[in-house]
């Protein structure tokens, strides 16, 4: 799992997931019937938790709270006080 790396900043994990994305893409463009059995990786990669964070907080409705009953300013709020866990 990627989750010992360390927190990069958008910009450089923007870059990092679009990298991923390409190569998932190239690898099932060549092989359509290949199976990816390990996508939890990418789930847990720091770059795309701060690209997903990124695009719920850009979302019209980001003010809306989750399935956790929690919205995303709170979470920044709750974040940084060091009170929130997902």
């Amino acid at each position: 799992m990627n989750i010992g790396d360390p927190w990069p900043d958008l910009y450089e994990a923007e870059a990092r997931v679009l990298a991923m994305q390409s190569k998932l893409h190239r690898w099932a463009t060549v092989d359509p019937g290949r199976r990816f059995d390990d996508l939890r990786n990418l789930v847990y990669d720091p770059a795309f938790l701060v690209v997903a964070w990124s695009r719920v907080r850009g979302n019209k409705d980001a003010r809306t709270a989750g399935v956790d009953g929690v919205a995303p300013r709170a979470v920044d709020h709750l974040s940084a006080a060091g009170r929130y866990s997902p």
